[in-house]
């Protein structure tokens, strides 16, 4: 596992050496803080995305009236029995 190139020793070391400069009560709050951060982190990039997500998508197309090719047939002076020839 790397994070930003550091292996976990790194990382283990980097905190030893923060709790013994820091000390106990604000190692604890500093831990908060952070993650109070990453938090407001996630949901800024969160909103940021459902924005860019919402801003392209198209809006519904609106419905077309569907034309039938060629002209209308007038039934009446085409049945059978209705001939001028007759």
């Amino acid at each position: 596992m790397n994070i930003m190139g550091m292996g976990i020793v790194e990382l283990a070391v980097i905190f030893l050496v923060s709790f013994l400069v820091l000390g106990p009560s604000k190692s604890i709050d500093m831990a908060k803080t952070l993650g109070k951060v990453i938090r407001d982190l996630k949901s800024a990039v969160a909103d940021m995305t459902s924005a860019i997500d919402l801003d392209q998508t198209p809006p519904p197309a609106a419905p077309q009236k569907k034309e039938l090719p060629g002209t209308p047939v007038n039934l009446e002076e085409n049945t059978p029995g209705n001939s001028e020839d007759e």
